[in-house]
């Protein structure tokens, strides 16, 4: 299981060296585990919600046509 020892972001954007964005539970909460090509964050915040401001910072959806 993932730890919380990564370096701990408020705010993660997602960017072309994102690899991966993870749930990670820690205790009752879901935060985000991101691999990037030279690192690793944890975020407060739910893998979802990462991923749905990404898109519209990026001016795009998750609607699949």
């Amino acid at each position: 299981m993932t730890s919380l020892k990564s370096t701990l972001v408020e705010e993660y954007e997602i960017n072309p060296y994102t690899l991966v964005v993870m749930p990670l539970e820690y205790g009752s909460k879901i935060y985000s585990h991101v691999l990037e090509v030279n690192g690793e964050f944890t975020s407060p915040f739910k893998p979802m919600d990462i991923i749905k401001k990404s898109c519209e910072y990026f001016y795009s959806s998750l609607t699949i046509n």
